[in-house]
């Protein structure tokens, strides 16, 4: 048995990088929709803040998308 550790590694280390870039972020998304929330308890403009975690969950859920698309399709 031949073990490729090249690719394996590469699947390891994109793995990685795309689990902790959704950590990322989702974490970018919760601080912008704190940030809405003491906007809108203290009067301010959200807009920004809204905008900013609406984008951020938005990529979040089409990552998931395509991931799932990979497992699905192929």
């Amino acid at each position: 048995m031949h073990v490729n550790w090249s690719a394996l590694g590469g699947v390891f280390l994109v793995a990685l990088t795309a689990a902790v870039g959704m950590v990322v972020l989702f974490s970018l998304g919760i601080v912008a929709l704190d940030r809405r929330s003491s906007a809108v308890a203290e009067r301010r403009p959200a807009g920004a803040a809204t905008a900013t975690s609406a984008l951020c969950f938005l990529a979040c859920t089409a990552v998931i998308v395509y991931g799932l698309y990979l497992v699905v399709v192929r």
